[in-house]
């Protein structure tokens, strides 16, 4: 795998995860996954939001534009 197929590689990854919801985008500002679930799925709910916000402020950083799941109702 080249150079440049390995950062178009990264780049889909990073915009496929950049375009996923989120609980924030999910449930509001206001969700507490400790109100719905228990403290493991709590768990996994965090890594899953600093996944995608990971994903976000990198692309963010480069300039790479993707679809922001607030801007559509589809996802």
């Amino acid at each position: 795998m080249t150079d440049e197929q390995k950062l178009k590689l990264l780049l889909k990854v990073l915009k496929d995860y950049a375009e996923m919801k989120h609980c924030y985008n999910k449930y509001g500002d206001d969700f507490d996954p400790n109100d719905y679930t228990s403290g493991d799925v709590a768990f996994d709910t965090g890594a899953e939001w600093g996944e995608i916000t990971f994903a976000r402020t990198l692309l963010e950083q480069i300039g790479v534009e993707f679809e922001h799941p607030c801007m559509s109702e589809d996802k």
